[in-house]
């Protein structure tokens, strides 16, 4: 069964999608192939990095509450290992951008 999802792509996500589709369908004659076709293939074949997306989604503020409500810790350290976090996702991201040809 086919579900259907709307997401919100930034510009950068939009036009990577708009090439690779223009690029799938370029000398292609014996059919035709859809964002969502290029979308689904995307899915199927990535290798997420859940450690990375999840340090460049990190509130350091939820973060903060969380470990203030427990008993036995070190505030310094937990301070410093969420400022290395964030920094570490900060860096992956920027590392991490998928070259796609004809995007600049």
């Amino acid at each position: 069964m086919k579900k259907k999802l709307q997401v919100i792509l930034s510009d950068e996500s939009w036009s990577a999608l708009d090439i690779l589709t223009k690029e799938a369908n370029d000398s292609f004659a014996n059919g035709s192939i859809t964002f969502s076709d290029v979308v689904n293939e995307i899915i199927l074949t990535a290798k997420l990095d859940i450690r990375g997306l999840q340090a460049k989604h990190t509130n350091i503020r939820k973060s903060l509450r969380l470990m203030a409500a427990q008993k036995e810790i070190d505030i310094d350290s937990a301070i410093r290992a969420l400022m290395d976090l964030k920094t570490k996702g900060a860096k992956r991201t920027s590392k991490n951008q998928p070259f796609i040809e004809g995007v600049e």
